[in-house]
């Protein structure tokens, strides 16, 4: 079976990784995307406990058409009523690039005719449209005069995670949360604090991340439930495989805020996950704030300029921010993202490594520094006698 999952632009390549460990096979990154090959299981699986993964889709339709005719006798001729039962609901969702339609609303609107009359004329009946909760979500990719048609098997996105249930005025993206995670390559071995933690995803991703807690652990739904061929002792059975891998925290994983609000909306969400005996919060100014002990991984979404303003200006802002890594954050891997490249500048520290990566519709940089101990000639030489 093929499946193409969806993510975030920058992510692609963690998403490979992550597919790779969960067993997938034929694996190749596209554009916000990565076709793999699988089972039912592998489905399954990808669903519940992939991080990086926006949605979970399945064609079951390729196809070229040069007319809004062909289009819609090429949607007719798909035998919907293996995957939809005549009695539940659907919804079409639509990409449309470069094609015949002026817009994807005339896209769904052939789609959806076609589905109907082809219910319509093997039932004598058709299913209901539901926008808000449908049985089964029908994804219409159209490209110039390529079409392919999919069933989405993730039903909402995957970024929604089931635990946030107070959002931040300029919230990260759960799934870019825990995309930088794996993009620094933690998995717990060091403690890890974010000094601006807004609503926690951050810290409860890190949290899930060491513990081994599914990324699914919190929903209740998928689409594929839905589907006329679920089965239910397979999708338990890779439940179970998934949840028996859980530990315990290996580390400290802590955050701070300025503000008492958005510390009151990070751990309101902090007890939707169950986390609150793992994750630790204080009311820290961060120009302040210091780490507990090191070697510590930092990582923090700070403010824009663009949702969130600050006082005396952005560029004032960052450095310093810049001033006070320098001074109480030695012996720490600090990363910070942000889509103001020019106050990024104004850190004042070379990053050792650099991302292009999106939130939302923001494109951005995850800049990460290397602050060491003494000079990094003086680590350098210090470790060459060790080996020595």
């Amino acid at each position: 079976m093929i499946f193409v999952a969806k993510t975030l632009a920058g992510l692609e390549t963690v998403l490979s990784e992550e597919l790779a460990e969960l067993g997938a096979e034929n694996i190749r990154p596209l554009k916000r995307a990565v076709h793999f090959e699988g089972d039912k299981e592998m489905m399954y699986k990808v669903n519940y406990c992939c991080r990086t993964a926006l949605r979970v889709l399945m064609p079951i339709r390729t196809f070229t058409f040069y007319s809004k005719e062909e289009f819609f006798n090429s949607i007719y001729g798909i035998e919907f009523s293996k995957y939809l039962d005549l009695k539940g609901t659907f919804c079409i969702d639509v990409f449309n690039h470069d094609s015949i339609f002026s817009n994807s609303q005339y896209v769904g609107q052939y789609a959806k005719d076609a589905l109907c009359d082809r219910f319509r004329d093997d039932c004598d009946r058709r299913p209901s449209v539901d926008k808000d909760n449908p049985d089964v979500v029908i994804n219409i990719h159209v490209a110039g005069k390529e079409c392919t048609v999919s069933l989405d098997s993730s039903g909402s996105s995957l970024h929604l995670r089931g635990y946030k249930v107070s959002i931040h005025p300029a919230p990260i993206n759960e799934v870019l949360a825990a995309g930088i995670l794996r993009l620094l390559h933690w998995q717990g071995e060091t403690d890890l604090y974010d000094p601006m933690c807004g609503s926690a995803t951050f810290l409860i991703e890190a949290a899930m991340i060491a513990q081994h807690i599914p990324a699914g652990h919190y929903r209740d739904y998928f689409g594929f439930i839905n589907w006329k061929d679920f089965d239910a002792d397979l999708w338990r059975k890779v439940e179970t495989e998934a949840e028996a891998k859980k530990r315990e925290l290996p580390c400290r994983i802590y955050g701070s805020d300025i503000s008492r609000r958005y510390l009151g909306m990070a751990r309101e969400n902090i007890e939707e996950a169950g986390l609150e005996s793992e994750i630790t919060l204080s009311n820290t100014n961060f120009f302040s704030s210091k780490p507990q002990r090191t070697p510590t991984t930092v990582v923090f979404n700070p403010p824009y300029g663009e949702r969130l303003q600050v006082e005396g200006g952005v560029t004032e802002f960052y450095r310093n921010i810049g001033n006070t890594l320098k001074q109480n954050y030695a012996g720490c891997n600090v990363s910070l993202i942000s889509s103001d490249i020019e106050a990024l500048k104004r850190v004042g520290l070379k990053p050792s490594s650099k991302h292009q990566l999106y939130n939302g519709k923001l494109e951005c940089r995850l800049f990460t520094f290397e602050l060491y101990e003494g000079s990094r000639k003086k680590k350098f030489n210090a470790s060459e006698e060790e080996t020595a």
